[in-house]
Order: C-alpha cells, then structure tokens, then sequence
C-alpha cells in the first residue's frame, strides 16, 4: 500500500554530511550500515509488513530517493516504491544483497530481509547511510516493535496496555543541517588564541600518516566471508564491570577505553604481519587511528524523524605512544572530553562546507583519497539503544516482549570504507557489553576475521581482569547465525 507523501517537505535538499556520503561511496564500499535483530518464536508477516509500513510514514528520509540538477541534489518522495522484506532464504542468499549497492537515483535507501527457523526468526535491516544514522535506525527500529506489538493486539483481539509511538515532527527534518539550537565549536579567547589552536591542530593532522590494519594474504574464494560476514561477541557481567572499572582509574568513560583497546589490538595485529614499511618523509608521523561517529543532535530534536545528525572525530596517537597504555588513554580521555565540551564534531561538517565553496572541491578531494587509509578502524558507540524500546514494551524472562515474540538480541554495524579495514560497534543488553565486527572482505578471510575479533576479545579480557585468568563461562567470539 502506497504511503502518504508529507505535506510541504519535498524536494529536500541535501545537507553537507550527506553530500560527502554520497560523494565518498564507491560500487565496492557503499555506504550501507546495518541493523540485525534476533526474536524468539515466528513472526506473524502480515502484521511485521504492516508495522514496517507505520514506521516508514513516520521518516520520510528512508522513503525518499534523491535527484540531482546543477544547483546540486535533493531529496524526493519515492513512497510508492516500497520493497517488502525479503523472507525467501534461498533468494536472498544467492542475490547477496550485502554486495550490492543501493543506487539511491533509483531506489530508496532501506532494504529488509529475514529468515525463519522453527522457533527463531533474524531480521536484517540495510540502510544507506546518507539516510539516517544509527540513532536514526534506532528510532524506526523502536517504531517498528511497538507498532508491531499494536498490530498483532488488535488483530487478535488481545487486550493490552501498549505504548503510543513517539511524537514525530516532520518539519524538523529542515533543520537537520543548521547549528540553531544546537552547541557549534567555539574556540574561546582572543584572536591569537583561536589561531594558534587551529593551527596546532592543522598542523598536527598534516604531520599524521593513518597506518591501516594489514592482510594476511590474498583471499581464495574458499575462504571468503559468509554472508554478511557479522562476527559478535558479548562479555560477561564481570567482564564488562572491570572494563568500567579500568576506566575510572583513569577517570575515563567506557568508550575511551575502547578506543585505546581497539589502537593496542591494531598494533598488535600489525606487528605480527611482514610488510615492508612505506618510505615516509622525516617530519610525517604513523598513527593509528579509530574513527568515531559523535550525534550533533540537541535538546530541540526530541521529536526529528530518523536522519543524519552526526560527524566523525578522527582520534589518531602515534603508534610509539600505543605501546604506553596509561598514558594514551589519559591523552584520549582528555581529548573526548575537549570534543564533548566544545562540540568539535562540527568541525568536520565544517570543513565539507569549506571546501564545497571552490566548485568541484570535495567530488576532487574524494577521488584523490578514495583509496587512502582515513581511519585504521571505525568504533561506532550504541550504548543503551535497546532501553528506549525495553522500557516501553513489557518484558517476558528477562526479554522485550513485541507481541507474539521475544527479542533475543540486536547488533548493528557502519560501513566500511576502502582504505579503513574493519568497522566495531557496542552495545549495552542487560548490562553486559555487546561488540560487533565487520571486516573487509576482500581483504580479510573467515578465518583472518575471527582471529581479529579473538584478539581483541583476549585485550579486553586482560584490562577486564589483569591479574587472573577469565572466569568459566566468559565471552566467545561467534559467527552471527544468520547473514
């Protein structure tokens, strides 16, 4: 069934953040990230179609196609050209829908597939990046399990007390580039001030070569990747209280603890491999480097439909200061909290804007770099995403109830870009901490991969509990059952 079109809202025009999306995909690495939700029992298809279809009238980015003119590219209504989610297993598999890009000219930036087994069912979700963001999945995933839950009561009969859907704003959307009501980076103090700290870390970031994680070997088409290619891990209670009590010596956040652990396994993995090291000139410095998305969203947007509100802080240290693991998570901590105080994550979006006023700039400067390393990992934060939905859906053993089934599980993954080999994501679920990898699979085999994830979860394990061995029962890494 056709969706209604918003009254007064398209064309849209592009923001910056989303023209470099789309500027900075290629056929091999879209911009494509990932939901994937794991329920208990079968899920009834009339009503999950029914529900998808709600949730979509409610953000209008993720039922729109784009179109682009000489005075630059928009947004359009595409509601009539909704796919249904894909349930054919054997269709899905050989199409591979991971490998193909969403040409958004074309087709709207969300696919769904699923797969149903006895008594479990794994639900996929593909959206385009320029789109939504992950707090912008988040919020279509919560719509969708509470319109869910409403659709199967009513068409049961079953009486229930069920969440409304949140309050949208669909007039929202036209701000979603502008600073208004939202904290812009400011450097404070004088003029000489603000200069010498731009330039402090301009310079900085042109003294930086971001070293990439190495491969193995080439892949044999035996040895690639299944499917998808997720690998998830999830740590115990005890496990997940040290990595937090590791932080706080250091009075850091979990998230900075992360980032350093990601930075010592990428050395790690890096030193065990041969590779002839490139000639640098004397005054570039190695780094690795974890890219981290940072929501610009403020107190207004309570009520913006999924989009894209986020920037990216590129957290790079020199690779002699990973082997001081103290100090360099003192030199994150300070440097998260400068970005949290100040709102750098503009800076970025700054800077597209910038160069978007010479014609022709960033479309140059995407193609001169297309190939290059711009982050040695992604590191995307998810945090308590499935409270929002647990706390308004009632609960059965321990799980979120949505009607007729339960949710086990939800992991999400951010694209992979060419020159930035594998993608992390984390996630809180009953207070223990869920991570999520995806390496290029080009580069990387099944078995490369697992290996990765195994030496990450052994760096976890050894700040978790430095002075004894993992307790019986502790995480193990794991292919994600479905693709």
């Amino acid at each position: 069934m056709p969706l209604t079109e918003p009254d007064n809202l398209f064309p849209l025009p592009f923001t910056a953040f989303e023209r470099f999306l789309l500027a900075d995909e290629s056929t091999d690495y879209p911009m494509m990230f990932y939901l994937q939700v794991r329920l208990k029992g079968l899920v009834d298809r009339n009503v999950m179609r029914s529900a998808v279809d709600e949730a979509l009238g409610r953000h209008p980015l993720l039922c729109s196609r784009v179109e682009t003119s000489n005075r630059g590219g928009h947004w359009v209504w595409a509601g009539s050209e909704i796919p249904k989610p894909d349930w054919d297993h054997e269709r899905w598999m050989a199409e591979e829908p991971w490998r193909q890009p969403i040409d958004l000219t074309t087709n709207i930036g969300l696919r769904v597939w699923g797969e149903q087994g006895s008594d479990h069912a794994t639900i996929t979700l593909q959206f385009h990046h320029a789109c939504c963001d992950g707090i912008g999945a988040a919020q279509f995933l919560e719509d969708v399990a509470i319109a869910y839950a409403r659709h199967h009561a009513a068409s049961t009969g079953a009486e229930a007390e069920l969440p409304e859907l949140r309050p949208i704003n669909l007039e929202l959307l036209k701000n979603r580039n502008r600073a208004e009501g939202r904290r812009v980076a400011n450097v404070s103090g004088s003029i000489v001030r603000r200069i010498r700290i731009v330039m402090k870390y301009t310079i900085r970031y042109l003294r930086q070569i971001k070293l990439p994680l190495l491969a193995k070997a080439t892949v044999d088409e035996g040895e690639r990747q299944l499917g998808l290619g997720l690998l998830s891990l999830k740590l115990t209670r005890a496990e997940t209280r040290g990595l937090r009590d590791a932080a706080k010596q250091h009075n850091a956040s979990l998230n900075d603890l992360l980032v350093r652990e990601l930075m010592v396994t990428a050395q790690a993995w890096n030193s065990n491999i041969p590779n002839e090291q490139p000639r640098l000139l004397r005054w570039k410095q190695p780094t690795f480097c974890v890219l981290v998305p940072i929501s610009l969203r403020g107190p207004s947007d309570g009520e913006l439909p999924a989009c894209n509100v986020v920037s990216y802080i590129f957290m790079a240290r020199p690779v002699m200061l990973v082997a001081r693991p103290d100090e360099l998570l003192i030199s994150l901590r300070d440097e998260m909290q400068l970005v949290h105080q100040h709102q750098a994550g503009w800076m970025f979006i700054q800077a597209i804007e910038a160069m978007e006023r010479i014609p022709g700039m960033l479309r140059l400067i995407m193609r001169r770099t297309r190939k290059s390393c711009m982050s040695t990992i992604v590191l995307s934060h998810m945090g308590n995403m499935l409270n929002a939905i647990g706390s308004r859906l009632p609960k059965r053993d321990g799980r979120i109830q949505m009607g007729n089934v339960l949710v086990e599980d939800v992991c999400g993954i951010p694209p992979i870009r060419q020159g930035t080999a594998a993608a992390f994501s984390t996630i809180m679920v009953s207070g223990c901490l869920s991570i999520t990898m995806r390496c290029c699979p080009e580069r990387y085999t099944q078995a490369d991969a697992q290996e990765l994830l195994n030496s990450f979860l052994e760096c976890l394990r050894q700040t978790a509990t430095p002075t004894s061995p993992p307790p019986e029962g502790s995480a193990q890494a794991h292919v994600s059952r479905s693709v």
